[in-house]
């Protein structure tokens, strides 16, 4: 009798601590047919047909739970994986092959806001989410302009510290999170953890969101390489709602510098786009991407047109066409549709048809 109702008091603790804590397994699979018009190959151009990884949204999976510690503070954590829809294979960004290469932090969260420890998204892109036109889409949006923008080569890789993510992660990252009424202010610092200089491999962000009748953004990021290799990168933002449409505007500057301190890149992106929700299942955008680097002779521009539809809360069913019309002297990182193999020189057309399930 004894044992029983020690067992079950042991039991009956551990159910109060497994109520205390919650953990959701959560991840998505996005995947669908694309047909390039014109790529890159050894004769000089062709078309190429293709299942493609992320159309609209990254193929990932993850964990992430938190525990109430009471008084109003949690304990948090986050641990997230990128795959290959098409392929099963593991993906990794930049020099970051680890198991949970896009997220793995740990962190309180409270009145005070949140503050997080470890490999996690920069602050800066955080805050610009609402007022890019296509919401950092996975494929063809700022998102890949910003991350091409941002990676020195030797941003802690020369040392193996593999500290940035293309500006999107940064490890190392100690970053805090507080809302002022309609305000969002993030901040973080990734420390490069490079022998000699503290400041080398480090990044420093920052970001704010308004959400009020309308969304104004703006973030800052600094990342150092080794040496004097260094890229900083400013943008605005803002996305007026009238109805059912929804029209956005969106300014980034990335400047980089190479190990010299020469600068070798001054590249200024502009995107102007509308959302428009025409029924309740589906949402229409039409997207305009301009990039011109002053360090280069051309410029690339861009279109979108993109429509979603919600089969249910979970899945998405997507169809979208990209203009690309890059020059032949233009820094082709300033087009949206780079990892497509585009030529610089040539007109490009894409089309493609997916589906986005979460989990």
């Amino acid at each position: 009798m004894k044992k029983t109702l020690i067992a079950a008091a042991a039991l009956a603790s551990l159910a109060g601590v497994a109520q205390a804590q919650s953990v959701t397994l959560y991840g998505r699979v996005d995947v669908g047919f694309e047909y390039v018009s014109d790529v890159a190959t050894a004769g000089g151009t062709d078309s190429v047909s293709k299942l493609q990884n992320g159309g609209i949204l990254p193929s990932i999976w993850g964990m992430r739970g938190s525990e109430d510690l009471g008084n109003g503070l949690k304990a948090v954590f986050n641990l997230e994986s990128d795959f290959g829809g098409d392929t099963g294979g593991s993906r990794g960004l930049g020099n970051i092959s680890s198991l949970f290469g896009r997220q793995a932090n740990v962190g309180l969260s409270g009145s005070f806001g949140t503050v997080l420890l470890g490999r996690q998204y920069s602050p800066a892109i955080l805050a610009d989410l609402g007022t890019d036109p296509r919401g950092f889409k996975e494929s063809f949006s700022s998102l890949l302009t910003y991350a091409l923008s941002q990676n020195p080569s030797t941003n802690g890789l020369g040392a193996g510290q593999n500290n940035n993510g293309a500006g999107i992660f940064t490890s190392n990252l100690i970053s805090y999170t507080t809302a002022i009424g309609p305000v969002t202010l993030r901040a973080g610092y990734g420390l490069g953890e490079v022998a000699g200089e503290s400041s080398d491999g480090s990044t420093v962000a920052l970001g704010a969101t308004y959400a009020g009748p309308v969304t104004v953004s703006g973030s800052y990021q600094l990342i150092k390489g080794t040496g004097q290799e260094e890229t900083k990168r400013f943008s605005a933002g803002v996305a007026v709602p009238f109805g059912a449409l929804t029209f956005k505007a969106y300014f980034a500057q990335a400047t980089g510098d190479n190990l010299a301190g020469v600068e070798v890149s001054d590249l200024q992106t502009y995107a102007l786009g509308v959302n428009w929700a025409w029924n309740p299942a589906n949402t229409l955008t039409v997207a305009y991407y301009h990039g011109d680097d002053d360090k280069f002779n051309g410029k690339s521009n861009d279109i979108v047109i993109s429509n979603d539809y919600a089969l249910s809360k979970r899945t998405t069913l997507y169809v979208q066409y990209v203009h690309a019309d890059v020059d032949a002297g233009a820094n082709v990182v300033g087009s949206i549709a780079v990892d497509r193999g585009i030529v610089a020189g040539e007109k490009t057309s894409i089309f493609g048809v997916g589906l986005k399930h979460d989990f």
